[in-house]
């Protein structure tokens, strides 16, 4: 069965003329699974607002010139700048149309980089050179993680202890996954026991070495007054910060 064009395409030699590839294909299946929304790409929890998108769809090129040729450096050159730990704070820079800083392209370019590295590392996969044995790369909003945590704490005895498995079993994902992308931090406040769960989680990950791209609409000179200072100065020392510009594109669709 044909279900559409296959994000491994650009790396696959025996790609069809046309771009279209199926589910009897290995490396389609690895990568989209058997429904096309599946496999590697699917336990990324990518938004399906976001899809499959790539460099060549950053939308923000005129914008944001030098975030676009920030991004598409970072792209380019995935596998090595995840194997040596370099993050990015893709930050907006408010202003009287957009007081907010929303919709500027942060969470479009943190979906193109996690995108990009889903698809080197399943090539490197298949040509037999590394192989992929769990998720590489992970997309989590801050807010819903957030949620998550707090559902520990509601509901009856066993509905805690169901909801507490579920936690420790993302927390377990977060600390370790290759490639971490934390969308939206600072988006809502925060109580003081979960801000020392995010900060556990990013002074591990950058004591590790493992790569995360946060997205904020907070400029990272002022994440400290939103956020736990320990949490802003390890997210200043793990990353390059990344400023987004402009008015808010998002209309009906999100950026």
């Amino acid at each position: 069965m044909i279900y559409g064009n296959c994000m491994l395409q650009t790396t696959c030699r025996i790609a069809g003329k046309k771009g279209y590839c199926h589910d009897l294909c290995y490396g389609y299946g690895f990568f989209h699974g058997s429904t096309g929304t599946g496999g590697v790409w699917g336990l990324a929890d990518i938004p399906k607002a976001y899809g499959q998108i790539r460099v060549p769809d950053l939308p923000f090129k005129k914008d944001n010139p030098t975030a676009y040729a920030w991004v598409k450096g970072y792209a380019g050159k995935v596998l090595e700048q995840v194997e040596k730990g370099q993050g990015l704070y893709l930050f907006s820079v408010p202003n009287d149309s957009n007081p907010m800083g929303t919709g500027t392209g942060k969470t479009t370019a943190a979906v193109v980089i996690l995108n990009e590295y889903l698809v080197a590392r399943t090539a490197q996969h298949i040509r037999k050179e590394r192989r992929v044995d769990e998720v590489p790369g992970l997309f989590v909003n801050v807010a819903r993680f957030q949620n998550l945590y707090n559902s520990q704490f509601r509901g009856t005895p066993d509905m805690q202890q169901q909801a507490a498995r579920r936690y420790y079993n993302r927390r377990g994902l977060l600390e370790k996954v290759e490639l971490l992308v934390l969308d939206d931090m600072g988006v809502r406040n925060a109580t003081e026991a979960f801000m020392a769960e995010i900060y556990d989680i990013i002074d591990l990950r950058a004591s590790e070495l493992l790569a995360t791209v946060f997205t904020s609409n907070v400029p990272i000179k002022n994440l400290g007054e939103i956020l736990d200072d320990r949490i802003a100065s390890r997210i200043q020392g793990a990353t390059v910060p990344i400023a987004f510009e402009g008015l808010d594109k998002r209309g009906g669709a999100s950026l």
